[in-house]
């Protein structure tokens, strides 16, 4: 083995802002206890060396030479990859006071030796919140240097451990879970390393846009884990989430991104990050995070009445948009109070039609003359109603088609838009069919704004006050569709004060949450449990065809179903629930449960499977927790039968009665199977249950 000249190595360490490897000498570290999270930093070069919580134990591990907490790209002509860190640093001043940790570095060092002008400091500070549970974290950067610093990493937590094991820690957010240690791993296969799947990232926004709706993670298991959030909200800027796991010490990287940075000569602050140690699953961890929503979401009209209370709703595609064709009716206006009743008898109470008219114009009130007339539309719409079921008029406005767009100032040039048809080749924007060819128009186009306006006003006059809206799109200019939004439910209230404004989420849950009522996303079962738990609105829809298990995981975790079953080899929502038995059993066996239930589903708080303490193989576990009692649902989702076992820890989520607790079991009819009394922690049992099959048990305390 060849060792470099020890004249060669200090010529190195003396080069400004570059350190070969902030190493420490063994057991020099400095500790400190915030919130009883137990923190280890490298007193040379700052970084984060250790995380640790009662409960889950140790969570992050790593050496000086690999710490984290703060990351920078510096890029030079000559080095464009040259990162700023800790982990190249050796003159940090960490300081610990009561209840506060900071970190100042006069200069971060280089990832290599090279020279540059002037210096970057930096200085990261972690405080104790007064909630006793969290920490603060927040990082300023001062560029001394005349080139910019174009990408900031914080928090940047380097050396996270699967305490959970590599199948039970999972990483978390409002819309999705993943396992990082298994999908983010590269296995033997010949990927191109600057693309390999080690790496992902998330931006969070609307529920069309991204993957990731709101700006809460968490990293855990059921023993515990860290949940993260910044103090941001609305139209404030977004940072990125990034996961990279580690192939030579199974270690994972969770960091977020900020883009731009400092500027040459400027400074850069991050936002406040909170972070929450917790004991038990991710329901403890994001708890900051809901209070941090409920004080943020700001309804002018509360969520219906019957929309908070309903199992969901249903879609019907009235046409395929081809008026000329005498083939093209599926639903006509006089089979819709039919529909409705069957809608109502599934536990379905507003029902939202397709293509009922011309779709990318603006006024839109004249209906498909091929579906019947204006007069059988509202006589069809009060017939509804009075079977208990609102028909909701889904309407596509924000794009126009070129006879449209000339009387907004806009053109519409190429065939892209939205044509399509089953007999097209392929179905969707063929390029050569381009009857619906569109252009967006501003959603702060006053013109525009006043002809939608007036048409929803029209209609609802005619008794159709609802509105399902077509890419909901939320700016933040003056003029938006928020204000246009408020504008037609305070004309709609008028006439029906449940009526209800639905829609496809498409840029800023933060925001549209203030005004949905419930969602119409393309999107079947997602996980997002934490949704549910921190926002109040709108509840999210899952789209259902014929399948059993999607109609059950979406009941029980209070999701909206949208129900549009359609025939063979058609199109969506053509065919009658009554067409498919076991779709049709489903629903009504999930309509009588959360009847049954409703205060849980209402009022209660969805925590999934936390109040677990083991997984359990083959289940799908849903806990809803009220201030005196929980409900826990389990269904089997394995192909055989099953007889689930529930390690739970009540004493976690519900206060013990002098005699700990009884515990009623009931199968999914509804019907009580007897009652039990139980201490915290229990186990208990099941009934056999066969596939897809649900069980249910609520606890008192006694």
């Amino acid at each position: 083995m060849i060792r470099p000249f020890p004249g060669i190595y200090l010529l190195l360490l003396a080069i400004p802002g570059w350190c070969a490897g902030a190493i420490s000498p063994a057991g020099d570290t400095k500790s400190a206890t915030l919130n009883g999270l137990e923190i280890t930093l490298d007193p040379n070069s700052g970084g984060l060396l250790r995380l640790a919580y009662p409960g889950p134990g140790a969570m992050l591990e790593t050496t000086a030479s690999d710490a984290g907490l703060l990351e920078l790209a510096y890029p030079l002509e000559q080095f464009e990859p040259l990162r700023l860190a800790p982990r190249f640093s050796h003159d940090a001043q960490v300081s610990v006071t009561e209840g506060l940790v900071t970190i100042h570095w006069p200069h971060l060092g280089a990832s290599r030796p090279l020279k540059f002008e002037g210096e970057v400091a930096a200085t990261v500070r972690l405080q104790a919140m007064s909630d006793g549970r969290s920490i603060a974290m927040t990082c300023e950067v001062e560029n001394k240097s005349p080139k910019p610093v174009p990408q900031i990493i914080f928090p940047d937590f380097r050396g996270l451990i699967a305490t959970a094991g590599h199948a039970g820690t999972e990483l978390r957010t409002c819309s999705f879970v993943m396992r990082p240690w298994e999908r983010l791993r590269t296995g033997d296969a010949a990927e191109f390393y600057a693309d390999d799947k080690s790496y992902v990232a998330y931006t969070p926004g609307g529920a069309c846009w991204s993957e990731m709706i709101g700006r809460w993670l968490d990293v855990g298991g059921l023993n515990g884990g860290l949940s993260l959030f910044p103090k941001r909200w609305g139209w404030e800027e977004q940072a990125h989430l990034a996961l990279r796991l580690g192939e030579a010490d199974d270690k994972l990287r969770m960091m977020f991104t900020h883009v731009p940075g400092a500027p040459a000569g400027g400074k850069w602050t991050s936002p406040e990050f909170v972070l929450t140690p917790h004991r038990n699953g991710w329901a403890k961890g994001i708890e900051p995070y809901r209070a941090w929503v409920r004080a943020h979401v700001k309804r002018e009209f509360p969520v219906p009445k019957h929309i908070r209370e309903g199992l969901g709703f249903r879609t019907l595609w009235m046409c395929q948009n081809q008026p000329h064709d005498p083939t093209d009716a599926i639903w006509k206006f006089r089979d819709l109070p039919d529909a409705a009743m069957e809608s109502k008898l599934h536990g379905l109470d507003e029902m939202v039609v397709w293509f009922w008219s011309r779709m990318f114009t603006v006024p839109f009130d004249s209906p498909y003359a091929h579906l019947g007339t204006k007069e059988e539309l509202v006589r069809a719409a009060a017939e509804c109603r009075a079977n208990g079921v609102r028909l909701v008029p889904f309407i596509s406005v924000l794009q126009l088609t070129k006879d449209i767009a000339p009387q907004f100032g806009l053109q519409v040039t190429g065939t892209a838009g939205w044509t399509y048809h089953p007999e097209l080749v392929p179905r969707f924007n063929p390029g050569y069919a381009a009857g619906f060819a569109c252009v967006q128009v501003d959603p702060g186009n006053s013109q525009w704004q006043d002809g939608v306006a007036e048409t929803c006003a029209r209609l609802a006059k005619l008794g159709l006050p609802s509105v399902c809206w077509d890419q909901y799109w939320p700016t933040p200019t003056p003029v938006n569709i928020s204000g246009l939004t408020r504008r037609i439910r305070a004309e709609a209230i008028q006439h029906d004060s449940e009526a209800s404004f639905s829609g496809e989420d498409v840029t800023n849950t933060e925001i549209s949450c203030n005004d949905l009522d419930y969602t119409w996303n393309w999107r079947g079962y997602t996980e997002s449990q934490a949704f549910t738990n921190a926002f109040p609105s709108p509840r999210t829809n899952i789209n259902i065809n014929t399948s059993v298990e999607n109609v059950k995981l979406g009941a029980m975790e209070n999701l909206y179903l949208n129900v549009m079953p359609r025939k063979p080899d058609s199109i969506n929502g053509s065919d009658t629930i009554g067409n498919h038995p076991e779709l049709s059993a489903a629903l009504k066996t999930c309509a009588l449960l959360r009847r049954q239930f409703l205060p849980y589903f209402l009022d209660g708080t969805l925590i999934g499977e936390c109040a677990l303490t083991e997984t359990v193989p083959g289940a799908r576990v849903a806990a809803y927790v009220l201030p005196d009692r929980m409900l826990i649902l389990v269904l089997n989702r394995s192909p055989a039968a099953l007889t689930p076992v529930l390690a739970c820890d009540l004493a976690a989520w519900l206060p013990a009665g002098a005699n700990g607790y009884a515990v009623e079991t009931f199968d999914q009819a509804g019907h009580s199977l007897g009652t039990v009394e139980t201490k915290s922690p229990a186990r208990l049992t099941t009934a056999r249950l066969a596939p897809l099959e649900l069980a249910v048990f609520e606890f008192r305390a006694r």
